[in-house]
C-alpha cells in the first residue's frame, strides 16, 4: 500500500516540547503551523525557536545557511483552525489533562480534513480515551516525543483501539524520514515504556532522598556520572547479560528482594548472559566485541567532553624517578 507523504504539519502547543517538534519538522523541509492560545506565548515560542536553532548551528547540526530557511517554514498563529485546516498531520502537545485533550481533539476532528492524521503527544493518557468523541478515531494515534524533541531520537507510536494500521505505518515512515527512531507498540497502554521506566526511577530517587540516604545533588551525580552515562550505549537487558544473570539473581536475593520468574528460569537453564552466549540476547564473539567497543567509544566521548570543559580533571602522571 502506498502511504501518503506528510508535508504540511500543524503543531498545537508551542511550549518546550511543541517548539522542539516544530523546529525538527521545519529543518526536515516540512511546512509547519505552530499554534499557541495567546500572542505572548507565541512570542515566547519564537524566541525559543531562534535560540534552539542558533545552538544547532553552533554545534554543527545545522548550517548557518539552513537556519533562516528552516525558521521561515514555521508560521505561528493563535487561530486553531489555521493549524488544522489543510494539514496532513496535526500533533498535539498541550498539558496532560484528559478533558482538555478530549475537547481539543473534538475540535481538530471537526476542523481537519477527513484524511488528516491526528497525533497526541501524551505521556500517560490513553489514546483511545483521547479519541473518544472523534467521528474518525481511526486516524487518531500517539506520537510521543521525549524532551528535547529535536535532539532525542526516540518517538513512541501508539495506536488507540480503533486506529487504522495504515495511520500507524504512515506515521512510522514519516518519523523515519525525519531521522527519528520510532518504536511502534501493538496496543494502547497509557504511559508506554519510557515514561513508566522514568516514573520508577523518579520514585526511587525521591525515596532515597526522603529516607536521608542521599541528597538530591548526590542522586543526580550518581545518574549523570555513572548510571546515566552507560544508558546512552546500552539498555537494561543487554547490561544484565553483560554482568551475568546469575550475579544479578544473587544481588537480588542478598538484598532480600524477589527474583522475577523470568530471571530464575533463565538461570536454571544456564542462560546466564554474555558469558554463556545466551541470556536475554544471543551473544557471539563478534557481537560481544562490537557491544564492548560501542560502550567504550561512547564513554570515551563523554570523558573527553568533561575534561575539555573542565568538569573533570585530566590525570597527570607522576614523573618517573
Amino acid at each position: 500500500m502506498k502511504h501518503k507523504r506528510l508535508m504540511r504539519i500543524g503543531v498545537v502547543g508551542g511550549g518546550a516540547m511543541g517548539c522542539g517538534i516544530a523546529l525538527e519538522l521545519a529543518i526536515a523541509g516540512r511546512q509547519v503551523v505552530l499554534f499557541n492560545t495567546r500572542a505572548e506565548t507565541s512570542e515566547s515560542a519564537r524566541v525559543k525557536l531562534e535560540r534552539d536553532a542558533a545552538l544547532l548551528v553552533e554545534t554543527g547540526l545545522l548550517s548557518a545557511e539552513q537556519r533562516p530557511a528552516a525558521l521561515a517554514r514555521i508560521r505561528r498563529t493563535t487561530v486553531l483552525a489555521e493549524a488544522a485546516v489543510d494539514q496532513d498531520l496535526v500533533i498535539e502537545s498541550i498539558p496532560e489533562d484528559l478533558a482538555l485533550k478530549q475537547q481539543l481533539f473534538r475540535e481538530l476532528d471537526r476542523l481537519a480534513a477527513p484524511d488528516t492524521l491526528l497525533a497526541t503527544n501524551t505521556t500517560a493518557l490513553s489514546v483511545t480515551a483521547i479519541a473518544r468523541d472523534c467521528a474518525r478515531p481511526e486516524r487518531v494515534l500517539s506520537a510521543h516525543y521525549y524532551l528535547p524533541a529535536h535532539l532525542v531520537p526516540l518517538v513512541d507510536v501508539i495506536p488507540g483501539e480503533k486506529t487504522s494500521p495504515d495511520a500507524v505505518e504512515t506515521v512510522r515512515r514519516f518519523l523515519e524520514e525525519l531521522g527519528k527512531s520510532p518504536v511502534v507498540f501493538a496496543k494502547d497502554v497509557p504511559g508506554s515504556v519510557g515514561p513508566r521506566l522514568q516514573q520508577a526511577l523518579i520514585g526511587e530517587a525521591i525515596r532515597l532522598v526522603s529516607e536521608g540516604v542521599a541528597t538530591p545533588e548526590m542522586v543526580d551525580r550518581v545518574l549523570t556520572q555513572g548510571v546515566g552515562r552507560r544508558l546512552g550505549a546500552s539498555g537494561v537487558f543487554d547490561r544484565l547479560d553483560l554482568v551475568g544473570l546469575d550475579f544479578i539473581t544473587g544481588v537480588l536475593r542478598g538484598s532480600g528482594r524477589p527474583v522475577p520468574p523470568v530471571l530464575s528460569e533463565k538461570v536454571e537453564k544456564g542462560e546466564l548472559g554474555l558469558k554463556t552466549g545466551r541470556g536475554f540476547y544471543t551473544w557471539t564473539p563478534d557481537s560481544t566485541a562490537a557491544f564492548e567497543e560501542r560502550m567504550a567509544r561512547h564513554l570515551i566521548t563523554q570523558l573527553r567532553e568533561d575534561r575539555a570543559a573542565g568538569r573533570l580533571r585530566t590525570p597527570t602522571p607522576e614523573s618517573e624517578e
